[in-house]
């Protein structure tokens, strides 16, 4: 009897304890999660955090407009050259001729959008530049900056040209699109990676006119037509920065490069025309009259640098940017023109100038 007693008392004791011991536990636990609920999460710090624009409440949607004060030029282009002299008679300095390069006015179009994935943002951008220039010399030793054909009945005697003039305006179009990511590197410094496409349209005339000594009232009129248009498309890649000077202003500086596959179309064409008393004397001889077609991958190279003034506005709804400075841009060999005593002649087109933005984000 005394040792049932005993027992009981153990086994009582024991679930006493056991229950003790569950409500602990459970007592515990809540508690727990009351302290991980009231605790301030970690932050979370990205490597390279977004540095936008960002606008509160809105499209993520951005318009820009750039004003353009460009010059064109093609390295090395000449029409004639001055300066050459025989036993006889001995010459006054010359020089080369080439047409006298402007500055003319153009402008950029884009049209951008943000993404909620990486903060990655896209850029659809139309730039669209025009210029028309010319020259022209009178001179008693002046020769063609390139070579010529001669009809085979006009005396070599009065080949040597006193008057030349030079012609040549160029139609300039080019849509760029970009996939990029604008992130922090530093509390002062910005980079904006991206990749994308890059297509053109680009048209070039280019006419040279050079006259003959005359014999009495009689002269020969020299005249070649040059004809060049391309179109192509493909891969730009770069990197755009900003240098933080405050919140408000940076200095920017970007670099592209892309790799175009060109579909050129040109042709040239050469003509003599005797004039004789102010009037052209029978037909005009064609001594060249060429065209060729080819497919190239040709490199372009863009550089930029300015100053940038950015805010926000509207509680935040609203991000406005303003920036100027230089801009250039290198199309390495990208000018074919038909030669007679090589394939073709070469040239470099480079654009540079002033550009002028404004962007609105909303």
């Amino acid at each position: 009897m005394k040792f049932k007693f005993v027992l009981f008392l153990a086994l009582s004791l024991s679930l006493l304890h056991a229950e003790s011991e569950i409500r602990m536990r459970g007592i515990e636990d809540r508690v727990a999660k009351l302290e991980q609920k009231g605790a301030p999460k970690a932050a979370h710090h990205p490597i390279t955090p977004c540095a936008g624009p960002k606008v509160r409440g809105g499209r993520d949607i951005h318009l820009s407009a750039d004003f353009l004060f460009w010059t064109a030029r093609l390295d090395g282009l000449t029409y004639a050259k001055t300066g050459f002299g025989s036993l006889v008679n001995s010459p006054s300095r010359g020089r080369v001729q080439a047409v006298d390069w402007s500055w003319d006015p153009g402008f950029k179009a884009g049209l951008g959008w943000s993404f909620c994935h990486g903060c990655w943002d896209m850029l659809l951008q139309y730039t669209w530049f025009y210029t028309n220039v010319d020259d022209s010399k009178k001179s008693e030793s002046m020769v063609p900056g390139f070579q010529i054909f001669t009809p085979e009945d006009i005396p070599l005697s009065i080949l040597p040209f006193q008057k030349g003039s030079a012609h040549f305006d160029l139609h300039y179009q080019v849509g760029d699109l970009e996939l990029g990511r604008n992130y922090y590197v530093s509390k002062t410094l910005k980079l904006r990676p991206f990749v994308g496409a890059k297509g053109t349209w680009q048209k070039q005339d280019y006419n040279v006119f050079l006259d003959t000594i005359p014999i009495t009232t009689n002269f020969f009129h020299f005249k070649t037509r040059i004809d060049h248009s391309l179109y192509g498309i493909g891969i730009r890649g770069g990197l755009n920065t900003s240098w933080q000077f405050s919140k408000n202003v940076s200095l920017y500086g970007n670099m592209a490069l892309s790799g175009l596959w060109v579909h050129y179309n040109t042709n040239r064409k050469d003509t003599f025309t005797q004039i004789a008393n102010g009037e052209q004397v029978g037909t005009s001889i064609t001594t060249t009259n060429i065209e060729a077609r080819l497919r190239l991958i040709k490199p372009v190279l863009e550089f930029a640098m300015g100053l940038r003034a950015e805010t926000y506005y509207g509680c935040g709804r609203y991000h406005v940017l303003v920036q100027a400075g230089w801009e250039s841009q290198i199309w390495l060999n990208q000018t074919l023109y038909i030669s007679l005593n090589n394939n073709y002649d070469r040239f470099d087109l480079s654009l540079q100038g002033l550009t002028a933005k404004l962007r609105l984000d909303f």
